[in-house]
């Protein structure tokens, strides 16, 4: 971790065995960081105490990227490869609470208002999920391989998707 103004080294960070696959600082404490990475861990760093919050662990599958909620408890939200979608509390070891999906998610976003959640699938779908609720809402069709990352427009009305095959798409969204 570098510090902005000064360009110097604060502290490293060596907790990873494999590749780390998404990395964010957490939306209520900037000096908390979260990390995912393909060794199915998830990290919860304090940059201010120098020490790790909490460890969590997929217990099968993959991890393929993660999210954090905007309302409730700001639960981390992770997705994989033979795992559900899993809800994790910092304050919680195990999964709070999770959504079964049969096939391997490549991606995941959280929508700017914190409502909906949209995954990117291996079988080239854009998946729409009530946070809220855990109601899946509906899916895009588009691609021809896996979807590999999302993004929401900053007014909720859009949703881009980018595909392994070199392709981008922009969807309408009109919400539910």
């Amino acid at each position: 971790v570098w510090a902005r103004k000064a360009h110097t080294l604060i502290t490293r960070i060596s907790i990873r065995k494999k590749d780390v696959i998404r990395l964010f600082p957490d939306l209520i404490k900037p000096n908390v960081i979260h990390s995912a990475s393909q060794d199915k861990l998830i990290h919860s760093y304090d940059l201010r105490t120098d020490k790790k919050v909490i460890l969590h662990q997929a217990r099968n599958g993959n991890l393929c990227d993660m999210t954090q909620r905007k309302d409730h408890e700001y639960e981390l939200i992770t997705c994989g490869m033979n795992t559900p979608i899993q809800f994790w509390d910092i304050d919680v070891t195990d999964p709070v609470d999770y959504i079964d999906y049969p096939y391997k998610l490549q991606s995941i976003q959280i929508s700017p208002s914190g409502t909906y959640l949209a995954l990117g699938s291996e079988t080239s779908e854009v998946l729409i999920f009530r946070v809220d609720t855990k109601a899946f809402l509906g899916k895009f069709i588009g691609h021809s391989g896996p979807v590999n990352k999302l993004f929401w427009t900053p007014d909720e009305k859009q949703i881009i998707s980018v595909g392994a095959e070199a392709s981008m798409c922009i969807w309408n969204f009109y919400g539910a």
